[in-house]
């Protein structure tokens, strides 16, 4: 009853119709999210990821819910997945769609890796701005995400000649940023040639547009 109360309200207030909510709300549940947190937030934030991504209701509360799920957040947290997501399509050349693909290959080991919502959303944004976008970008992200840990003595060998390691001394990440930053400085002094070798035996075929 609650839940048709609120589709109906949807209805009544947004662009939206009743029966859109009331697929929305389907997905969040479906999708394992709890009838007080669509309530508390997850059917509202759900609403403002579609009216700013211009997708399908559904679609957003898929997007919303597999988000939440990835980065082990509440439902209410749902307004802030929509606001990142929107963000990043804002300020990319990805919309949401994409970046909701993208998060579907890669977003699951990002997060265990380390990253959060928004490193992951601004490092997918930014390898749509050069043309590394939707599912695509999400694989070479896990890929490359991978490969930090070295995959072969070759790999282990290049990584120790530029003096490169993405983990501290307890095993933990660095980070996203000072993985960028160890890969520019360790790589920026060398020619064109030694860049592609080192980064194609680190990060092989795939990965190596991410990690470029």
């Amino acid at each position: 009853d609650l839940l048709r109360e609120a589709a109906l309200r949807a209805g009544a207030d947004t662009v939206f119709s009743a029966s859109q909510a009331s697929q929305a709300e389907a997905e969040l549940a479906k999708a394992g999210v709890s009838v007080s947190d669509i309530l508390g937030g997850a059917l509202a934030g759900s609403l403002g990821l579609a009216a700013a991504g211009q997708i399908d209701l559904a679609q957003a509360a898929e997007i919303s819910a597999q988000a939440l799920n990835i980065f082990g957040l509440a439902g209410d947290q749902t307004t802030r997945v929509a606001d990142v997501l929107a963000a990043g399509a804002n300020k990319s050349a990805a919309d949401v769609a994409q970046l909701g693909d993208a998060l579907r290959q890669g977003g699951l080991l990002a997060a265990q890796t380390g990253l959060t919502l928004e490193e992951t959303a601004g490092v997918l944004s930014l390898f749509a701005d050069n043309a590394l976008v939707g599912s695509d970008a999400g694989t070479s992200l896990k890929t490359m995400l991978t490969r930090l840990v070295p995959s072969s003595v070759e790999a282990k060998n290049a990584m120790d000649e530029l003096g490169l390691s993405f983990f501290d001394t307890n095993g933990e990440f660095i980070g996203i940023a000072a993985t960028a930053q160890e890969l520019q400085d360790a790589l920026g002094g060398l020619s064109t040639e030694q860049r592609q070798n080192a980064l194609s035996t680190i990060f092989g075929s795939d990965a190596i547009r991410a990690a470029s």
